[in-house]
């Protein structure tokens, strides 16, 4: 690993106060890339040259330092990485002076730089997994062996069933959310502070997505919106072992997610076989999202929504407008049918029968109306559109008209 000027200069910042000295770090070619004295940065230290080159650390008195280019008196000592020499530490001051901080600079440098060292490889490993799993959901694949190579060496058994998540994180009030986070920020920039609380959110909702799914195998991703991907591996490929586990984390992320007053919806696709059945499923999870999304009442969503459970939304979604609107006029080809649409009143009545099971009881308690307002209801939707919504043909024929509108 090169020792780069914003690692270096971060070391120097930390340790220069505590040491009350001038320091330096070179890199593994001499060149000064952190100094107390930014003057010196980008200049050639022979001295810390002929330190790399022995391996041995060097005294360089004022009368040396006068023979050196680019060298001042001072103790400089090699700085080790993983067993190689990563570059050179120095401290400024005659060697007698200086002497008693060498070491422990040394060592405070190179554990500093193994710290920075690892959270690079952290990152790095981090984003190599975010573009793997982008490859998979937008189909960048050009070699199924050597991508499955490439799994393997990220970790993951690519040979797993897996199916895709899409986690839709939202507020009831995401203004007063902003506004209670805002008084918890001195910062003077309003735009900045916000922007600044809706990143941390977003890395502290990512940490608990990947605390509460942790099973290493699971692939996670967030491309910096409110919607984060899981590419989940279940214990078995079977639609109620899945909920069952499903329904069991989404209890676990609920209690963990309620101190950020933010809510969820799990989009859950369907299980295909190989890699190309990944991107299938995560088309299928983000698009029960959006079903939903439009037919949901009072803007709030379930907390998991099955693919496999809309089999009938997810095919209308795939049908054309043109197709729509013929199957539209054939159903309501009765004179003036159409018109029972825009009455909102015969509209909800219908949604709320169907989601009663054509049970009029049922749908006249979620509507808290009468049941006589109900069956008078059904009736004129009869009259207008020639269609008993009691009727089982009839019925399907008017639900999958409701499907369509809404989806389109």
């Amino acid at each position: 690993m090169e020792i780069t000027h914003e690692y270096a200069q971060s070391i120097v910042e930390k340790t220069k106060d505590l040491l009350g000295k001038n320091i330096n770090i070179m890199n593994s070619l001499g060149i000064i890339v952190g100094s107390s004295d930014k003057t010196r940065i980008d200049t050639f230290h022979e001295g810390a040259a002929e330190v790399i080159k022995t391996g041995k650390g060097m005294e360089i008195t004022s009368e040396q330092a006068e023979k050196l280019e680019g060298a001042k008196p001072g103790v400089n000592l090699p700085i080790y990485l993983n067993d190689k020499i990563a570059g050179v530490v120095g401290i400024t001051g005659e060697p007698d002076e200086v002497r008693p901080f060498g070491q422990l600079l040394k060592i405070s440098v190179e554990t500093m730089l193994k710290q920075f060292f690892l959270s690079e490889q952290l990152r790095m490993e981090q984003n190599a997994k975010e573009l793997y799993i982008h490859d998979i959901i937008n189909g960048n694949i050009q070699d199924d062996n050597m991508f499955l190579a490439k799994g393997e060496v990220l970790g993951y058994d690519m040979y797993l069933p897996r199916i895709a998540l899409v986690v839709k994180i939202y507020d009831f009030d995401d203004n007063k959310n902003k506004e209670d986070l805002l008084k918890k920020t001195h910062l003077k920039n309003i735009k900045h502070s916000l922007d600044l609380i809706v990143q941390e959110r977003q890395e502290k909702i990512l940490d608990c997505i990947k605390s509460v799914y942790n099973d290493p195998q699971h692939m996670i991703s967030h491309n910096g919106s409110d919607n984060y991907i899981i590419l989940f591996a279940p214990k078995k490929v079977n639609i109620d072992t899945i909920k069952n586990q499903l329904r069991e984390i989404a209890e676990v992320f609920r209690k963990k997610l309620k101190k950020y007053s933010v809510n969820f919806c799990i989009g859950v696709g369907s299980y295909y076989p190989e890699l190309t059945g990944l991107r299938k499923s995560y088309k299928e999870a983000v698009k029960a999202i959006q079903i939903q999304d439009k037919s949901s009442i009072n803007n709030k969503l379930p907390e998991l929504v099955f693919a496999f459970d809309m089999a009938l939304e997810m095919m209308l979604a795939n049908i054309s407008e043109e197709t729509i609107q013929t199957y539209k006029s054939q159903v309501l080809s009765k004179h003036g049918a159409a018109d029972f649409l825009d009455d909102t009143r015969l509209v909800k009545t219908l949604r709320a029968y169907f989601a009663s099971d054509l049970n009029i009881s049922k749908t006249a308690e979620e509507l808290k109306v009468a049941r006589n307002t109900v069956s008078s209801r059904l009736d004129e939707i009869k009259a207008l559109t020639g269609l008993k919504p009691s009727d089982f043909n009839d019925a399907v024929k008017l639900k999958v008209l409701l499907t369509a509108i809404d989806l389109k």
